[in-house]
């Protein structure tokens, strides 16, 4: 079948690390009847770990993103202009039939492709956009203003869980929407390829102590403080192994080396996240309600645990709570030292049930039928 149907992605993020956008690309191989292209922006992070190329990935660097005694708003809008300048043009000569739009930042430069393509938009919030943490008010409202002038030209919405959906169609208007959960990819015939007692033989912890496992962003909102904290008690007879990386990395790098049962490990490839995970028996999942975005969250670790058969404790915010209980997960509580520290407790002394549960709906087999099936209708429409 010729491929005669054209796929554009858009993000301001650097999609060769950006697990969730590189499992959709590889979700949208499937469709015989398209080709893909996908433009992101070079973040310079300094990964430590290279990922298999993708041939149908452009990879930019805007020079704007190297200024960094501009405030952060002013920034924003010259790598904005600086990748209307460079993106629009090879997106055009592109022709897509779809667009798909990751984030708010690039709405505008999908709105001009879609202009002149006559496109289908797709638009992909990758949370509550305009209620992250961190921003200003000035940012935040500037990214509310963008979606509300795009709300009219977006096709489609993509986004993470329920609750956000449901703010959007209130706060925006109705849109037809899909909800695509974070959710791990799984590598079934290496689901056992590394041992169950890898994290307790690196770290050499003893087989009566339960391994409690942070993944994920090593910062702010995160409840990495408490967790320092608590597991300094010496009620507490549990080990933590943090795995990833960023601002706090340092804090708990120095924490490890005072306190025997607190350890870290360096961020690993998104593949081997859950064959990892699976040598722990807790996974940690305790979000701080920071902003809006944060409390309606559905993170990728809560799945990424749920699938290496952990048993989770997480923040008692709506999403949350219904999957790990629908889905009989673990157990939520409040965000206060004191109520974490009593169901880490309360995790000692439980024998965790790992037994296999029915968490297709879950999957991201699941989700990228979804994805396909929308895919599908919009071409051939």
């Amino acid at each position: 079948m010729n491929k005669n149907k054209k796929i554009l992605h858009l993000t301001p993020t650097d999609i060769r690390y950006d697990s969730r956008i590189i499992k959709e690309l590889k979700s949208l191989e499937k469709l015989e009847m398209a080709t893909i292209l996908a433009f992101g922006i070079d973040d310079d992070e300094g990964h430590k770990y290279e990922l298999k190329p993708m041939p149908y990935v452009r990879t930019f660097n805007l020079i704007s993103k190297k200024i960094n005694f501009l405030p952060r708003p002013v920034k924003y809008f010259l790598n904005l202009l600086e990748a209307i300048v460079i993106l629009s043009i090879p997106a055009i000569k592109y022709k897509p039939q779809i667009i798909h739009c990751h984030d708010t930042l690039y709405l505008p430069i999908a709105l001009l492709v879609k202009m002149f393509c006559k496109s289908e938009l797709i638009y992909d919030a990758h949370e509550l956009e305009s209620q992250k943490y961190g921003q200003s008010v000035l940012l935040s409202k500037t990214t509310l203003l963008i979606e509300k002038i795009s709300w009219r030209y977006i096709d489609v919405l993509i986004t993470v869980s329920p609750s956000i959906i449901d703010w959007y169609q209130k706060n925006l208007g109705n849109k037809e929407s899909l909800l695509m959960l974070n959710s791990p990819e799984l590598k079934l015939e290496n689901f056992d390829a590394i041992s169950n007692n890898y994290l307790r033989e690196k770290f050499n912890i003893p087989e009566n102590c339960k391994i409690f496992i942070y993944l994920g962003i090593i910062g702010k909102g995160r409840g990495i403080d408490l967790y320092l904290d608590i597991f300094q008690e010496p009620e507490i007879n549990s080990h933590i192994v943090f795995i990833g990386y960023g601002e706090y990395t340092n804090k708990v790098q120095s924490t490890s080396l005072k306190h025997k049962n607190i350890h870290y490990h360096s961020a690993v490839k998104h593949d081997d996240v859950v064959e990892i995970a699976q040598s722990a028996d807790v996974g940690l999942v305790i979000i701080e309600e920071v902003s809006l975005s944060c409390y309606y969250c559905l993170p990728n670790k809560l799945f990424e645990y749920a699938f290496s058969g952990l048993y989770v404790l997480a923040s008692n915010f709506p999403d949350m709570e219904k999957i790990v209980k629908d889905y009989n997960l673990g157990i939520v509580c409040s965000v206060d030292s004191e109520s974490i520290k009593k169901a880490i407790i309360e995790l000692e002394h439980l024998k965790i049930d790992r037994s296999t549960k029915d968490l297709h709906e879950l999957s991201w087999s699941s989700q990228s039928d979804k994805l396909i099936n929308l895919y599908k209708g919009l071409l051939n429409h």
